[in-house]
């Protein structure tokens, strides 16, 4: 994910390799600690999902 430094909750994030739109920012938070939720597996860091 292409996340700029000053992202807020509505900056629009895209795809580092293609550029497709992915969501605003608090929405992809929102939706990855939603899924991950419990499995405590995944952490999310500077726009990379990293393996814990």
């Amino acid at each position: 994910m292409d996340i700029p430094d000053n992202a807020t909750g509505s900056t629009p994030i895209h795809c580092s390799k293609c550029g497709a739109f992915l969501g605003e920012w608090g929405e992809l938070q929102d939706d990855f600690y939603r899924q991950a939720r419990g499995a405590e597996a995944f952490d999310l860091c500077n726009g990379n999902i990293i393996k814990k």
